[in-house]
């Protein structure tokens, strides 16, 4: 990588993603901080880092005067994002990068003229708005181990050591509900403060070839200043999370990670009617370092945080999200604007066969769910895939009514399929995919949904279209729909997009999905003015002309 110290003129050349390697960088000696004046912005991507394997495992306890850290390079060359776009950062940090057999250890050394004003909120795990965004000190990285531009992984911690870590995707995909099992540990010192993380190579996936190379970008947040500092660094107007990675070169000989995790569990209970037993299991099985297998027998929901209660005066149905870690590991694979699967279906409250009249006692909160598999991964031409069976039991009920008090069906025994593919197409970042779902009741009748969906993504991610055409097939009915989004981003001051979609009115994807209402159709597009830069007293401006016809 580009390094600070004095060297004669020197030409760096990086090969990322199969791309063919060219100029990115000049730097001349004696020019101190010269990445920060001699730099192309949409270059910046390529440029790398390097990880050192240490043969001396550091000690995560945010201390880093262990001689193993001095072995690693420094990555310092940090620029500032925000307020100011690729200028230089107000204060110094400096990143290493360590790994062995089973994980990358990486350190953050924070330098602050002013630590008494490092901001270290207390909140609980994966709480973003409260405990980083711009209300704490933090550090972060972001990692794309499949090397694809397009999915990754992003791990944080603020000054207080209170953790975060969420799967990112596409252009604005943000899956919290992913909780790894990672370390951190942070020290606040007279220089200001540092972190260490060890970080598994069995939580990620990745092609476990002999020589590995992963996107990666670092970041520090500096509160007093509200200030965001990055490396490689990336314009504002950057499009797609993961494209602007820069490239992490260094690993290689990494042993296969098949890690195997069993959680299971014992309920005993005792109620007014009926003593209660259960028992289940959870567990997960890395096949490779690029698939994963789950595995699920009558989940326990009371590992689940409880839902909020809402008040719905609509018509619509209230959204809930998903909190069962077998369901919510992966999710963001079979999210889609147009939502084909909804997995808080799976093990819903009985309801299919309600009466119209009397009244129906004893009816379980929750529909059983006997086991569930699921199986996700990618293989080395770039093809993701993810599989989902499960099946829920058949759930009685006692029936009132005037004259008679019987037992009767309320929820048939049930089999859920859900599957998609996802390949790569034109380039690495525009992906097609194709999703099918399928639920099949026992002698009654099912509902099976396919989609066609795209990603599309040239000039940097500047130009790009996404959309879908579905297919819904439901107690025999038929429904169509169709979504289409299009738009250009300028790197320095417009955008401009447009959309169209339509549901009609059999459309239905609810015994497996989740849609508020069919039979409807929309149109709309938006022009953007934008100075990026603060403007006098303003640290943004835009102006916006939108249209939009439902």
């Amino acid at each position: 990588m580009i390094s600070t110290l004095a060297q004669s003129t020197n030409i760096i050349m990086s090969v990322r993603r199969h791309c063919i390697p060219f100029l990115i960088f000049l730097t001349t000696s004696g020019l101190g901080q010269s990445y920060l004046t001699n730099f192309h912005p949409d270059s910046l991507r390529f440029k790398p880092a390097t990880a050192v394997r240490c043969f001396e495992t550091p000690v995560i306890d945010g201390i880093l005067d262990e001689a193993v850290w001095q072995s690693a390079l420094p990555v310092d060359e940090f620029f500032q994002t925000n307020p100011l776009e690729l200028t230089p950062p107000s204060e110094k940090t400096i990143v290493r990068i360590l790994y062995d057999d089973n994980s990358l250890y990486i350190s953050f050394q924070n330098y602050d003229s002013q630590p008494d004003k490092i901001k270290r909120p207390l909140t609980r795990r994966d709480i973003w708005m409260e405990g980083f965004n711009s209300n704490a000190d933090w550090v972060g990285l972001s990692i794309d181990s499949q090397n694809n531009d397009l999915n990754g992984y992003f791990i944080a911690v603020n000054a207080a050591g209170i953790k975060i870590d969420v799967i990112i995707s596409g252009q604005q995909g943000y899956d919290n509900s992913w909780d790894a099992v990672w370390d951190v540990a942070v020290n606040m010192n007279d220089e200001g403060w540092s972190a260490e993380f060890q970080i598994p190579f069995a939580i990620f996936q990745f092609k476990n070839s002999e020589v590995i190379t992963w996107g990666i970008e670092f970041e520090r947040h500096i509160h007093r200043l509200q200030e965001q500092n990055m490396w490689p660094g990336r314009r504002k107007s950057a499009q797609g999370i993961v494209y602007s990675l820069g490239v992490l070169n260094g690993l290689k000989d990494i042993p296969a990670q098949k890690q195997l995790e069993v959680l299971p569990y014992t309920l005993i209970g005792q109620g007014k009617q009926k003593n209660q037993f259960d028992v289940g299991v959870d567990a997960r099985y890395g096949l490779s370092s690029s698939s994963v297998f789950n595995l699920t027998f009558n989940p326990d929901f009371g590992q689940v945080e409880a839902d909020p209660s809402v008040l719905n005066l609509t018509a619509f149905e209230t959204f809930y999200e998903e909190k069962r870690p077998f369901f919510s590991e992966g999710a963001d694979f079979f999210n889609q604007r147009s939502q084909l699967f909804h997995s808080r279906r799976i093990g819903k409250s009985p309801d299919y066969l309600l009466p119209e009249d009397g009244e129906i006692e004893n009816v379980p909160k929750n529909t059983t769910i006997l086991g569930a598999v699921k199986l996700m991964g990618n293989t080395a031409s770039g093809l993701n895939y993810g599989v989902i069976e499960a099946v829920t039991s058949e759930e009685r009920g006692t029936w009132i009514t005037d004259s008679s008090r019987s037992q009767l069906i309320i929820e048939p025994q049930t089999n859920y399929f859900i599957g998609r593919l996802e390949t790569p197409v034109i380039n690495d970042i525009s992906r097609v995919g194709l999703m099918m779902t399928d639920v099949a009741r026992l002698k009654y009748p099912g509902a099976t949904v396919t989609g066609l969906d795209w990603k599309l993504n040239f000039l940097d991610n500047r130009l790009f279209s996404t959309g879908q055409v579905i297919h819904s097939s439901t107690n025999g009915t038929s429904g169509n729909a169709f979504r289409f989004n299009a738009g250009y981003t300028d790197p320095v001051w417009w955008s401009v997009r447009f959309w169209y979609g339509y549901y009609d009115d059999t459309f239905d994807v609810n015994d497996l999905g989740f849609l508020r209402r069919n039979n409807i159709n929309w149109a709309g597009g938006r022009i953007e003015l934008r100075k990026q830069e603060p403007w006098g007293k303003f640290l943004n401006n835009d102006f916006e002309l939108k249209f939009m016809r439902k």
